[in-house]
This record gives C-alpha cells, structure tokens and sequence, in this order.
C-alpha cells in the first residue's frame, strides 16, 4: 500500500479524506498527525461561543467538492435531531418572536461547523476502510521531516519513526502575532481569543478593552464581549482602521470572463498583469449587466469613517446591485490567477491593496455587522486607526493611535499571524524540511509550491513527496483559508497523493 502521511489534524485534513473518500483506485494507507484536542477541527473550528460564526453562507460550505447542498443537508438534519421536529428550522431568531432580517440562521456558529467536519472525517474514514484502505491517527506532533529512499521519513516529538511515500502539510494558521511584545506574566493581555468563551470569561465587566485588529477575529472578539454583557468601552485598533466589509444577501454567479481557462489562455500571449486581471474583472461586471462603479465606489471608501462605513454597507444588504458579491464569488479562481501574475505586480497588491481586497473580498455576517453597529451607536464602540504603540504602564495599558493616546485594562491580541506564516508549534518541522532542501521560503511567506499540484517547490523543482494545503502556502497562492480554496486544492492534491 502507498502510505500517505497528513500532517495536522483539522479542516484541511478533513477536506483532504473526504476527497480521498470520493476517488476510486486502489487502497492506501493514510496516517493523520494531529497533537491537540481538536482534532476534525483544527483551531477556528473549536468549541466556542454561538456568537462566533462562520463568514460564508452555510451554502458556501460544504467540503464535498461538487456538491454545494451537503452542508446545508446535514445541518437541516441536524437541527431535526436536536428539536425532534420533521419541518424546516425555525425563521424566527433567538426566540424574540421576530423574523431575522438578515437570515442569520444562513451564517451558523463556528462550533456546529466543527460538528460537520468531525461528521464527515468519520463517514469519510468509514467509507475508504470499506474500500480497504488503512486510516489511523497518530496523537503526536511531527517535528522532523526530510526525504528518504523516494519518499520521507517523519519523526515525532516523542521519538517515534514513520515512513510515508506522500506528505501533506495541513498545518492550519497560527495564532495572532504578538507585535508589541505584551505577552509575559503579568495578567490582562489575551494573546490569542479562541476559544472566547473561556479567554475572556475573566475580563471585568467594566473594563476598558483594547483589541487589536479589525479584521475578522477583531469583530469576534467585540461580538463575544457583547453576548457577555460587557458594560466598559470597547476600541479595535489597527494601522489602518479597515473592518471587513458587509456581506449582502447571497446570489449564484456563472463565470463568463473570470475562469481559470480565460486567464490560462492570457498566459499564454504574455505575462496576465494586474491591470490585466482588473480589465477582465470588469468584462465580467459588464457581461452582467453591472455597472464597474460600485466596486470602484467601495474601493475609494475604504478609509472612510469606519463607523458611517460599516452602517452604509449594512444598508446595502438587499442591494441591486452585483458587483461586490460577483467580486466575492473570483476566490477559488484568484488561486490560479495569481502565479500567472509577475512578481512585481504580486509584491504592489500585497503592499497596497492587500487590505482592501481581504476586507471586500471576505466580508462578515449582515447580523454580525447590525450588532457591530449598535455598539457603536450606543457609544460603546470605537474603531481607530493609525495604531502606533501600545505597552504596559503601571495600571494597565497605553496604546498610541492616530487619535491620540487611549487607556485599556485590558488587550485582546487579534492581528493577523506572524508574516512567515508558519506557526510556532510547526517551526521545527518547517525548518527541517529547509534544511534538508525539500522545501523553500517563498518571499511573501510560507512556503513555495507548485500551483498545480501543491508540491513543495525548491529551485524550481517540485519535491516529489511533499505537498502543502492551507496557510502555509500564502505567497505562492493567495486567498488560502477559504473552504471553497481548501475543498479545490484537496480535490487536487487527492488525485496526486492517491494516484498511479
């Protein structure tokens, strides 16, 4: 039997095994590393507080690739089982007796899409032993990686030995980098918010809390706050004060200009540049009778209030407009646009509109914003940009922003991961795999890999063991952490690891 070695244990593994589930050809074995806990569920899937929810519609979520109905059904199934009822969950939100105008039931808690993952690694696991493949988890962390007679030899933390002839990295993000360095023993910074429902179970109701970043693990962090009963003031401060955008109610969208073969088919006339790419998203945009000026419009406005933003976005929930949601909808085709790219043109979007287009292109909840925006309208609120500093003082904390100086009890450490992308718990095993020439950093962070296999790539060559799926591969891909990118590359990575 080939053996088929899957480092990490949560989303991306599930999605590989379902993947693996699905293709015929002969039986394997497959070993799955996973340390923690979480295992199916990896960190932003963990068992946490209803509040915090997934950002795509539950439509958008399945993990079986070609049918988008999957998730939908086993949640409908399992809202059945939990009520006991035959019928269709109940529109009515938090039992107030009012219809939600956002449909939140659409955007379900991050915790019951671990219970989905977890559901579908065990059908998926039963159906390949069925087929006769072999599947067992190792509780152990790999922290050595280097190739040996055509394929790797592993070795984990307690000294154990494993032979594979296929490795996929499936390492997961790390946690928030701590930029300031306020992590230490004394109390009242969270370096890392997840779970919420246990790091900030001990903040003082009326604490003055500083959370840094306004990005998506920001807007948790305040939604968790709020769900707690916190009653003190609440600031998200960044460099540049950018919440993510508001996700409009949800249409279908078919590609006519914006598909991987049109841009291939660029490629081969020359290099597709950024202006290129902008040029074919607004084909796009005309072929559906859209107007490129919304786009335009929100992409100006990105440094607006954040506040007036954030209400403005949110009245455009039934918007008739198109172009924000069909701009949403390129993701899993920006995989294969973005190696076409030259470097200079990857290094300019990284450095100038890298933010805008995360903010845009993955947007939060509609309820999610609504409450958002009453926090902010009863005072309690504020998003600041211009964050310069912020360090410890001798009752709690000081951080500089662009508004002056602001006073917290207490910081929640939500920015984004270290630039390197590897997270801290896999640096040894990264770092083998560098030494030992089976893998290379790429300049932007993470890894390099193959586009089309998900090898990793060094000098040019793509290693013939080794594969890497999730955020390890930003810099040679682009959007990483989607669950439409990691259902794609699985299915990609599935046809290489288990093929001939």
């Amino acid at each position: 039997m080939r053996e088929i070695a899957v480092v990490g244990g949560g989303g991306g593994a599930v999605c590989l095994l379902e993947a693996l589930s699905q293709r015929s050809g002969p039986p394997a074995a497959v070993t799955v590393f996973e340390p923690s806990d979480r295992l199916w569920r990896g960190r932003p899937y963990q068992r946490d507080a209803d509040c915090v929810l997934v950002n795509l519609p539950s439509r958008a979520m399945s993990v079986r690739a070609g049918d988008p109905g999957h998730f939908d059904r086993w949640l409908a199934g399992a809202r059945r089982r939990e009520t006991g009822a035959a019928g269709e969950a109940d529109p009515v939100a938090g039992g107030t007796g009012r219809a939600d105008p956002f449909d939140a039931a659409a955007f379900p808690a991050r915790a019951i899409f671990g219970d989905y993952l977890e559901s579908v690694a065990h059908d998926s696991v039963a159906r390949l032993r069925a087929r006769g493949w072999t599947v067992r988890v190792v509780p152990e962390r790999v922290v050595h990686a280097a190739p040996c007679g055509g394929g790797a030899t592993l070795t984990t933390e307690r000294g154990g030995s494993h032979r594979a002839d296929r490795v996929v990295l499936c390492l997961g993000a790390g946690a928030p980098y701590d930029r300031f360095r306020l992590h230490g023993p004394e109390p009242g910074f969270v370096p890392d918010p997840y779970p919420v429902a246990h790091t900030l179970a001990g903040i003082a109701p009326r604490d003055t809390v500083a959370v840094l970043g306004t990005g998506l693990t920001a807007v948790d962090v305040a939604l968790a706050l709020r769900a707690n009963r916190h009653q003190g003031p609440v600031c998200l401060l960044s460099r540049q004060g950018v919440l993510p955008a508001v996700r409009q109610r949800p249409v279908a969208h078919v590609f006519q200009h914006f598909t991987p073969g049109h841009f291939h088919e660029l490629s081969r006339r020359g290099e597709v540049g950024f202006t290129e790419v902008v040029r074919v998203l607004r084909d796009e945009l005309a072929s559906a009778g859209q107007d490129p000026a919304e786009l335009d419009t929100e992409f100006a406005s990105l440094h607006e209030d954040p506040a007036r933003r954030l209400r403005r976005q949110l009245d455009l929930f039934d918007a008739q407009g198109l172009g924000l949601r069909i701009l949403q909808h390129t993701l899993p085709v920006a995989v294969d646009v973005w190696p076409l790219m030259p470097h200079r043109d990857r290094a300019a979007l990284l450095q100038h509109h890298y933010r805008a287009i995360h903010s845009l292109c993955c947007p939060m909840p509609p309820s999610t914003a609504a409450h958002l925006s009453a926090m902010s309208e009863a005072g309690q609120l504020r998003i600041v940009r211009g964050l310069h500093s912020v360090s410890r003082t001798g009752r709690g904390f000081s951080a500089v922003t662009g508004s002056g100086r602001i006073h917290a009890d207490t910081v929640v450490n939500a920015t984004s991961v270290a630039a390197h992308r590897v997270p801290t718990a896999a640096a040894p095993l990264v770092q083998s795999l560098i030494t030992a020439s089976a893998a290379s950093v790429h300049p932007h962070g993470g890894l390099r890999v193959r586009r089309e296999t998900s090898q990793l790539v060094v000098d040019g060559t793509p290693q013939e063991c080794f594969y890497a799926l999730g955020d390890l591969t930003f810099g040679s891909l682009f959007i990483t952490a989607a669950i439409p990118v990691i259902v794609k590359l699985a299915q990609e990575i599935s046809r290489e690891v288990a093929g001939p």
